[in-house]
């Protein structure tokens, strides 16, 4: 909206320039930019007079996804119009069947049409009192505006007090897909929208499933806030819900108030409510406190607050606690307190592009703190460890400097705490990589772990240097690569005495990583691609040197996959300095569409030989590697457009003729909107987990179908091959109309922490069970996100949808 001109005298009326049945007026006034910032009222709307189209009078460039549900859509006929210039810098142009001037009163009969600029007001009469600077229009006022639409049967203006008044007022705001109407509306001198007796909703106007109603409501456009009072939420003609009072958005800005609840039912806690409340403290920081009663439990306090800073950056800060959880102390007699509390910070920042920090760090007051009371995600309540880390990293043109440090909570009683890096220093050197050039290589390391537990603690210093020739041409690459990479601890003992409290060991390395790039035209089913054909060779070698009193603070052997045929070590960390004298050989082919640059398909295949055994290990008892051969790696990818999606690996070990682990991922969507996901795993435990562990065997299918009108039904469901039982299975209703959304969900899952396989012989393993509903009145939310949580977890694809 624009600040209103109420200058009336500069009207250029004349006796010569009307004509009994029509006249030309230019009038300088600011009476239309009143009528851009209403929404509310409560009378029966004609559905043509607001711009609504029924689906089959809409193009078929506008029948979105809203338009096919509401059978209809608004149309605004000033859809495109220029609004670069306001209409407050442009005269306003108007004609009337019969004009009659009197003293200083003017007055325009029958079809009268007023524009100015983009803005146009159409009635049956208007009177302009030119001394008073005032005016009436009655009868079918119309009054438009880009993406606008009000009518009404009176409105009077003054433009002394720049105050204005219309009766009987309906409106549309055509984006927003929102309706409403006014017994009055005025519009104060401070731009402030005073309504009596008002209605809005966000149903098509023939359609009356809910509508909020107000005695009163002030509407402040500037703030992007209203304020209503004894307002009622209508289902149909049926009052459910009454407010004495409530404030709400009139757009996007964050605003203070009541959220809508969450409410559902699980087995881990019985009835599950809760009412965030959101404070809006500050443009860069605000609040959302979350009072969350759970039937068998008790009250839980939920806080979270979130900071924007130029220089401190951003933050979150946040917790909960319980004060005595009931089913928590009936379960733990002997855990010494019932009171549950959990602490979580996160912040990330950057100053001048060079200092970037990071902190992480959450910490609960037990174990089972998020498997009890975190109920909105599957995979948050199978945490195993809660991190704790903080981080600072120079950026600087040739150099990365970091400093962190880092431990975890465990959240598994089976699990030992992970090693503590208090600190750790990264020094690498990051300057611009030049073809045909010598490229230096530089990275060192110091840490300093610590555990709680009798462990052996202590120092660790590595460094590697060295250099690198990348050589690139259109037809392929060539990159050899040489380094030196030295280790060294200061140890501290812990239960066990140590041989060495100063182990070292170096390791010279050499890698040589080549690839041709070959490619061809050809066609299928009519369509031309470009296929490729993608030959890689990498060779490595590195001297063998004895770590058998070294200690494993963070290392772990990598799991084999395609990407791994091409790296220099076959471990994660720095413990572990690896020895190697091997060729890996891939080769790989892409399909690539002649019209869309899409990639439609790929293929990939190779495998690892080997010229000596590998003697270095992650413990001193694993036996050497003497295998002459790699597993062979496989994988495929088919993507002939968004609609589908088909993802393929396998590790097959050619020594036992079998595979070690695969799997196999579809996802389809199809035009109306449904979901289908299907995908098959396979994995056999490997080294020292073989003979402890089971395969895993599992196939899973998830899908959100269009059913009926409007009706869909989602399900999500695994199930183990090996132990021949299902292991989770969701479904679930919706209703989904122009007007509203309400979705039941009901789960049933094992209660196992991530990377665990339950023992599903056991007869006393049950699974958890929950019930979830959510219900949206479109364009003003609704309670029960969880659902949409939920549902983004487990149905791969699946976007809630913007109301």
């Amino acid at each position: 909206m624009h600040a209103p001109n109420t200058n009336f005298s500069d009207a250029t009326l004349t006796p010569d320039s009307m004509t009994a049945h029509s006249a030309r007026i230019l009038i300088r006034m600011t009476v239309l930019p009143l009528c851009l910032a209403l929404p509310l009222s409560s009378h029966a709307q004609d559905s043509n007079q607001l711009d609504w189209s029924p689906i089959e009078a809409v193009p078929q460039t506008l029948r979105d996804a809203q338009c096919e549900q509401c059978e209809g859509r608004y149309i605004d006929p000033l859809a495109g119009e220029d609004t670069s210039i306001p209409p407050e810098e442009q005269k306003i142009h108007g004609t009337a069947q019969s004009t009659e001037m009197l003293g200083n009163n003017i007055t325009l009969s029958g079809g009268v049409v007023l524009k100015q600029g983009y803005r146009i007001l159409q009635g049956d009469t208007a009177t302009i009192d030119r001394e008073a600077q005032s005016g009436t229009l009655v009868g079918n006022i119309t009054i438009r505006e880009p993406g606008v639409l009000l009518r009404g049967e009176r409105a009077d203006f003054s433009a002394q007090n720049d105050e204005a008044s219309i009766n009987d007022s309906q409106f549309v705001l055509h984006e927003q897909h929102l309706r409403g109407q006014a017994d009055t509306l005025v519009r104060d001198k401070d731009g402030l929208i005073h309504i009596e007796q008002g209605e809005i909703s966000y149903c098509a106007p023939d359609d009356k499933d809910w509508a909020i109603t107000a005695d009163k409501m002030t509407l402040d456009t500037d703030e992007g806030v209203g304020v209503a009072r004894g307002a009622k939420l209508r289902v149909g003609d049926v009052p459910v819900i009454y407010l004495p009072w409530m404030s709400f958005p009139l757009d996007d800005r964050r605003k203070s108030g009541l959220l809508w609840p969450n409410i559902g039912n699980d087995s881990k806690g019985g009835l599950d409510i809760s009412a965030p409340i959101y404070l809006n403290l500050a443009p860069n920081y605000d609040a959302l406190y979350t009072p969350r009663f759970i039937e068998e439990r008790g009250l839980n306090h939920e806080l979270k607050t979130r900071y924007l800073g130029d220089t401190i950056g951003e933050w979150a800060i946040g917790g909960a606690y319980m004060d005595s959880d009931k089913l928590y102390e009936d379960e733990f007699p002997d855990a010494g307190s019932s009171d549950r509390w959990i602490g979580i910070v996160k912040h990330k920042g950057l100053i001048n592009q060079r200092w970037r920090s990071t902190v992480d760090y959450s910490k609960a007051s037990d174990v089972n703190y998020i498997k009890d009371l975190n109920s909105s995600s599957l995979d948050s309540t199978r945490q195993t460890a809660l991190l704790q880390r903080g981080a600072i990293d120079y950026l600087g043109d040739d150099w990365l400097v970091q400093m962190e440090v880092q431990q975890f909570q465990t959240l598994a009683d089976d699990i030992n705490d992970d090693y503590k890096k208090l600190p750790q220093f990264n020094l690498q050197y990051r300057g611009r990589s030049e073809p045909f050039s010598f490229n230096p290589l530089l990275f060192a390391q110091y840490s300093n772990f610590d555990t709680d537990l009798s462990r052996v603690t202590g120092e660790r210093y590595y460094a590697e240097a060295g250099v690198e020739y990348p050589m690139q041409w259109q037809q392929g690459y060539l990159t050899p690569r040489v380094k030196y990479r030295a280790l060294e601890y200061k140890l501290e003992e812990g239960a066990l005495p140590l041989q060495d409290k100063s182990p070292s060991s170096s390791s010279a390395l050499a890698s040589v990583d080549g690839g041709l790039f070959f490619e061809r035209s050809t066609s299928f089913a009519g369509n031309g691609y470009l296929q490729t054909l993608e030959p890689r060779l990498f060779y490595l070698y590195s001297e063998y040197d004895e770590q058998l009193n070294q200690p494993d603070f963070d290392s772990a052997e990598l799991t084999f996959t395609y990407n791994q045929l091409f790296r220099e070590t076959r471990f994660s960390g720095r413990d572990r300095l690896d020895d190697a004298n091997q060729a890996a050989a891939g080769l790989t082919t892409r399909f690539i569409g002649d019209d869309d640059g899409h990639e439609y398909g790929s293929a990939s295949i190779g495998q690892i030989y080997y010229f000596k055994d590998r003697k270095v290990r992650l413990r001193p008892i694993d036996a050497v590697l003497d295998t002459s051969r790699s597993e062979l790696a496989a994988e495929l990818h088919y993507s002939p457009g968004d609609f589908l999606d088909i993802r393929g690996n396998v590790i097959w070990d050619p020594y036992e003729n079998r595979a070690n682990s695969s799997s196999l991922q579809a996802n389809l969507k199809t035009e109306n909107g449904a979901l289908f996901n299907a995908g098959y795993t396979f994995r056999r435990p490997m080294g020292t987990f073989s003979a402890i562990q089971s395969n895993t065997e599992q196939v899973n299918f998830s899908t959100y179908l269009p059913v009926w009108s409007n009706w869909s039904a989602f399900a999500s469901f695994s199930y183990s091959l090996e132990a021949k039982t299902d292991i989770e299975d969701m479904f679930g209703l919706e209703y989904d109309n122009c007007c509203w959304t309400v979705r039941v969900l009901h789960l049933q899952y094992f209660d196992n922490v991530a990377g665990e396989v339950p023992d599903y012989s056991n007869p006393n393993l049950e699974k958890e069970k929950s019930t979830q509903v959510q219900f949206v009145l479109k364009g003003m939310g609704g309670y029960g996100s969880r659902v949409s949580g939920i549902l983004k977890e487990m149905i791969r694809g699946y976007e809630e949808r913007e109301y």
